[in-house]
């Protein structure tokens, strides 16, 4: 394994993008011909992955409702993770410090190992990025390392800037409903009002909801750019569009928010040695 004190930097023609390993294994740029594709990261909250362009959520994503699940006979109990929210969020990977297990100028293999404290099963997590001249690919996987089967999800947390001038199209047949605490209450029809088909303005309604029974396909257009989303083994997408901000978020996952809390059986069980993996795609054109 290779130590990075700093950023780790892959360049491919007029793509670049930057990875702090050290800090959630988190992406803090991703640029294309001197274009932001993702929002950089902000110097003001420098080591913080909200402040970053897109980070892991492994091994759960979203809220887990007070931090309480059972699974399997057993009881669960997480402590919250983040000062503003109450409820544990995005799992454990986007707060660890990850290790760089190969690279090259291209490419990078990223690996953080967890669980066997709170959360009682451990677990190996690796992020493979390939960066194209036009492309970045993003696979993030889960492996069980623990000999009683292990509840998974994961997800990927991706910021895109200029919001005011992004537009949005993808199919989106579903919609978690949630309180005031942004936790999930009812599945429903998604309301004609939230869906971005046709293509719209990603500042056309707030949202901050995870949408159900996406086909993993999506693309952002900019006046002077268009992003071709592609996300594998992901049929749910959180989508947050917060009033007064530059910036939004799509979010592909493979499970419904407060799953685990709700149902554990919605969520896939992982045995000893089994691997779960998501890859996301996104294409820059002029």
């Amino acid at each position: 394994m290779t130590s990075y004190g700093g950023p780790l930097v892959l360049q491919h023609q007029a793509a670049r993008l930057v990875v702090a390993p050290q800090s959630g294994g988190a992406i803090r740029e991703l640029t294309w011909h001197g274009r932001d594709i993702l929002r950089p990261a902000s110097p003001a909250m420098p080591g913080d992955p909200f402040g970053a362009a897109c980070f892991p959520m492994v091994p759960f994503v979203n809220r887990i409702a007070h931090g309480r699940f059972s699974f399997a006979g057993r009881s669960v109990g997480l402590e919250p993770n983040w000062s503003e929210d109450p409820h544990p969020i995005h799992g454990q990977g986007w707060r660890a410090t990850w290790e760089v297990t190969a690279a090259s100028a291209t490419s990078a293999t990223l690996r953080f190992e967890g669980g066997g404290d709170e959360w009682p099963w451990r677990y190996r997590c690796e992020q493979r990025l390939r960066l194209r001249p036009d492309e970045l690919s993003i696979e993030l996987a889960i492996e069980n390392v623990t000999d009683a089967p292990m509840p998974a999800m994961l997800g990927l947390h991706p910021y895109f800037p200029r919001a005011a001038q992004a537009r949005l199209q993808a199919r989106l047949p579903r919609v978690w409903l949630t309180d005031a605490a942004a936790l999930p209450v009812a599945e429903t029809e998604t309301p004609a009002a939230w869906r971005f088909e046709p293509r719209r303005s990603v500042q056309a309604v707030p949202l901050d909801h995870c949408f159900c029974g996406w086909d993993g396909r999506a693309s952002l257009e900019w006046p002077d750019l268009t992003v071709d989303v592609r996300a594998l083994r992901c049929p749910f997408l959180h989508v947050y569009t917060p009033v007064g901000r530059d910036f939004f978020c799509i979010e592909p996952q493979t499970g419904a928010p407060g799953a685990l809390g709700r149902n554990a059986e919605e969520v896939p069980a992982l045995a000893r040695g089994e691997r779960m993996a998501i890859e996301l795609q996104l294409r820059a054109e002029r």
